[in-house]
C-alpha cells in the first residue's frame, strides 16, 4: 500500500518538476525578449522569478531522488509570447496551476507519511501564491 502511495507521489513530483522547468524557461525567455519600457522594470523581475523556479526544480529533483527514483529533466514547451500582457497572463496561468497541483501533492505526501515533504510543499504553495497575487495585481491595473 505504501509503495503505491509513494509511486503516485513520485509521478506527481515528476509532473511538478516538468512544470517548474517550463516556468523557469518561460521566465528566462521573457526576460530576454522583452523590449521597450517594460524591459527596464520587468525584465529583472522575470529573471529573478526564473531563479526562484530553478530553486524549485532543484528541490523537486532532490525529493524524487530521496524517494528512490530519478528525475527526468527534459526541456518542455513553454509560452513564447512577445506581448507583455500575454506574457504575464501566461505566467499567471502557470502559478495557478502550480498551486492546484501542489495542493494535491500535499495530500499525497501526507498519505505516504512524508510529513517533512508535506511541509516543504506547503511552503511552495505560499511562494507560488505570492507570485500569483503579484501577477494578479499587475494585470488588474492593466489599461
Amino acid at each position: 500500500m505504501a509503495d503505491r502511495k509513494i509511486q503516485k507521489l513520485l509521478e506527481g513530483l515528476q509532473s511538478d518538476l516538468e512544470r517548474e522547468l517550463r516556468a523557469t524557461l518561460q521566465y528566462m525567455y521573457q526576460s530576454s525578449v522583452l523590449l521597450g519600457v517594460g524591459a527596464l522594470s520587468i525584465s529583472p523581475h522575470l529573471r529573478q522569478e526564473a531563479g526562484e523556479e530553478l530553486k524549485h526544480v532543484a528541490f523537486l529533483s532532490d525529493q524524487i531522488v530521496a524517494l528512490g527514483s530519478t528525475p527526468k529533466l527534459t526541456a518542455p514547451k513553454f509560452g513564447e509570447a512577445r506581448d507583455l500582457k500575454q506574457m504575464l497572463e501566461n505566467d499567471l496561468d502557470l502559478e495557478r496551476e502550480a498551486i492546484l497541483e501542489y495542493r494535491e501533492r500535499v495530500k499525497q505526501a501526507e498519505a505516504a507519511g512524508e510529513v517533512g515533504l508535506k511541509i516543504r510543499l506547503e511552503e511552495l504553495i505560499a511562494e507560488e501564491t505570492e507570485h500569483m497575487r503579484a501577477l494578479e495585481k499587475v494585470l488588474r491595473g492593466w489599461q
